[in-house]
């Protein structure tokens, strides 16, 4: 892993440790339809391991990480990093 993408997991953590996340419109319809709680999400960011980035142009990088939720699934996100907080704009369990 590249010293960058270290960096930006470190702050994709220490952020959401501090609740600085949110949601796009699509991963908050998940949210609600999937039944997966806020706790669920946090607990994955906190303990996400990067699977890979994408760079999308204007749009910025998107990470994509793993990590587990409260029942030990695991739940795969799609974030990007904004100014004073990271956006969830997807994901699913794996």
């Amino acid at each position: 892993m590249r010293q960058d993408e270290r960096q930006a997991l470190r702050k994709i953590k220490r952020w959401a440790q501090i609740n600085a996340f949110s949601y796009s419109q699509h991963a908050f319809e998940i949210m609600v339809s999937e039944c997966v709680y806020e706790e669920d999400v946090k607990r994955a960011l906190t303990t996400a391991r990067l699977l890979e980035t994408r760079d999308n142009g204007a749009r910025g990088t998107a990470y994509i990480l793993a990590g587990f939720g409260m029942n030990e699934d695991t739940l795969v996100l799609v974030c990007r990093i904004l100014r004073q907080k990271v956006m969830v704009e997807d994901f699913y369990w794996d």
